[in-house]
């Protein structure tokens, strides 16, 4: 009976674990440039029908410019400037020709509408802030985020992000 509760106590604190910012780098040796990525996943996942079925999670990633970098200057020193959402399985509804936006709610203040644009290449699994710098702003200064999406076939969907481990 012990050996019950102490998986039921495990399993209740493992499903509340906050993630952790994942931050990555892109380094191009022949242009001597550098790109750092931070990227959060949601906490929960949506079930989405045929072929996406099984459970997507919304990644919020944001990222700096490429840059060359000064003598000394270390890849996890340059500040993100980009923001753009990745859905692990699934396809934003973001055309360019009737507008594309999500609505994100920061803690317990107003809803916000962010104006979005689709992939330059086509891809239906990513979607990027058009003005991200206020986004960015509310990310380091906030501690939860719900962000509402539409996808193809699926509607409206929200997803949560913990946002008390903030790297920058």
């Amino acid at each position: 009976m012990k050996k019950i509760i102490f998986a039921a106590i495990a399993l209740v604190a493992f499903s509340t674990h906050a993630k952790d910012w994942t931050p990555s780098y892109q380094n191009d040796e022949m242009r001597g440039t550098a790109q750092k990525f931070l990227t959060l996943d949601s906490e929960n996942s949506a079930d989405f029908d045929f072929p996406y079925n099984g459970g997507s999670e919304l990644s919020i990633v944001l990222r700096s410019k490429k840059t060359t970098l000064k003598k000394g200057q270390k890849p996890e020193e340059l500040m993100p400037t980009e923001a753009l959402l990745l859905i692990s399985k699934g396809q934003f509804l973001c055309n360019s020709y009737d507008g594309c936006h999500v609505s994100v709610k920061f803690d317990q203040d107003k809803i916000k509408t962010y104006s979005m644009n689709e992939a330059a290449d086509g891809s239906a699994d990513v979607i990027f802030f058009s003005a991200p710098s206020g986004f960015i702003k509310n990310i380091k200064s906030h501690k939860q985020v719900i962000i509402e999406a539409e996808f193809y076939q699926e509607g409206k969907k929200q997803f949560k992000f913990n946002l008390d481990n903030y790297p920058g």
